[in-house]
């Protein structure tokens, strides 16, 4: 019973398109699920958003009419049907069949729920999925075959090569990775390590060497990074949001201007790195952002962080001091590095995006620079792979600013990396990596 209310918190959810997220959590209260069923649900709608091209495609193949004149509803059962057979090996076939059809005569007539009985079954028996991408088929094949717009996988086949490109399409289509921030200061991250493996879950050093950072490889029954979180003894945090703060480097005593400060995730790893000892000064104009930055800085305690509300692109407010040791600009940008974990972003990005946000950059970048001291540092940082948001932005800056130069981020060539000069990008779907550009400035 409990694994068909999952079924149709999933439903639910997606039959009301907008913010799946939003709409799964409100669904999920609503049946009242335990933690198994949650998970189950969230797998469920998360994974069909995810595949949609390509379920699709498997879908159409057994319908005589348009998939897109089916009536909505009967679309998405179909869907997560079609998701659990070719997708979800653990689950049983006759039930993602029967659990369907359930859903097709629950609402809807009998030829509705006849119609999904035929489809699913169908389905089942020829696993029909859309054919290995080749380059001679392209982004149109790997769009496809990965369910990603033509556009986004034209994107990566240019920006990665046509075998990384599949790599990185199929990583973003899995599990993103999971990883803690730790509170140092309450023990180091080999004895957190060692506290998890006690309790069932497991969890390793992070891949670039950052002191804070663990990866949750097993979650045992959650217990344990829970009571670390509620605790505050750990935050979860990407290893690529990590990186910035890292490359970053902040010591005590320093002056940190923090541009798009967001909801403050790095704001907090940047207070931690100082100990008490000097200051953040945030800049954010998002009025959501700014009441979790100022919930997040007043929980951590340390009281070296100051919220500025601020539009980044003009002139900062004269309180915001005019000489900081190091600036840190994660600046608004497309977030396709970042898709694998928003299920339904790639439908919501459009092609334009990538220029329409290069132009916000340039003005967000030169206003930070102005407030840097001499022989000051600045880190530009996106979450974005395309060119246009990373590399041509950050040159243009160099070009329209000579006091500054670029300096070595001292990142290292590998599949998780790739150089680009002195800048860096991570390669998104990378065992469960995220795509972030790295940009390090240093002014004369």
């Amino acid at each position: 019973m409990r694994r068909s209310t999952a079924r149709s918190a999933a439903l639910e959810a997606l039959s009301h398109g907008g913010d799946a997220a939003e709409h799964l959590d409100r669904a999920l209260r609503r049946a009242d699920l335990g933690p198994a069923d949650r998970a189950f649900a969230t797998e469920l709608a998360y994974g069909t958003l995810k595949m949609r091209r390509s379920l699709e495609w498997s879908v159409s193949r057994f319908v005589t009419r348009p998939f897109a004149q089916l009536e909505p509803r009967l679309r998405w059962i179909l869907l997560l049907g079609a998701y659990q057979i070719l997708y979800l090996d653990r689950v049983p076939v006759h039930s993602a069949v029967d659990e369907s059809v359930t859903l097709a005569r629950t609402g809807g007539h009998k030829g509705v729920a006849g119609l999904a009985n035929a489809v699913l079954r169908k389905i089942a028996v020829e696993k029909p999925l859309p054919p290995a991408p080749t380059p001679e088929g392209g982004a149109q094949a790997l769009g496809l075959h990965a369910s990603l717009p033509d556009w986004i996988a034209h994107h990566l086949i240019e920006r990665f090569g046509f075998d990384d490109a599949v790599r990185a399409a199929q990583g973003m289509n899995g599990p993103p990775a999971r990883a803690l921030r730790l509170d140092l200061r309450r023990g180091s991250a080999q004895a957190f390590i060692a506290r998890l493996t006690t309790g069932g879950a497991k969890a390793v050093l992070g891949r670039y060497g950052i002191p804070e950072c663990v990866v949750i490889e097993r979650l045992g029954d959650g217990s344990a990074v829970r009571d670390a979180i509620e605790s505050g003894q750990a935050r979860w945090q990407s290893e690529e949001s990590q990186l910035a703060v890292h490359l970053l480097d902040p010591h005590p005593g320093d002056t940190v201007l923090d541009v798009c400060s967001g909801r403050g995730v790095k704001t907090m790893m940047i207070a931690g790195r100082l100990k008490g000892e000097g200051a953040v000064w945030c800049v954010e104009d998002d009025e959501k952002k700014l009441a979790a930055l100022s919930k997040a800085s007043a929980a951590d305690g340390s009281h070296v962080t100051h919220v500025i509300r601020a539009d980044a692109r003009v002139e900062y407010p004269a309180q915001i001091p005019d000489a900081v040791d190091i600036a840190l600009v994660d600046a608004p940008c497309s977030g396709l590095g970042v898709i694998g974990r928003q299920p339904d972003a790639r439908w919501r990005k459009r092609e334009t995006d990538p220029a329409r946000f290069a132009s916000v950059q340039a003005a967000v970048l030169g206003q930070a620079a102005g407030r840097v001291r001499p022989a000051g540092r600045l880190l530009y940082v996106t979450c974005s792979t395309h060119a246009l948001e990373d590399e041509a932005t950050a040159d243009a800056f160099l070009a329209a600013h000579p006091q500054w130069r670029a300096a070595p981020t001292g990142l290292a060539d590998s599949p998780a990396i790739r150089k680009l000069g002195d800048y860096a990008l991570s390669v998104p779907g990378w065992n469960g990596a995220d795509g972030f550009f790295y940009a390090s400035f240093v002014r004369s």
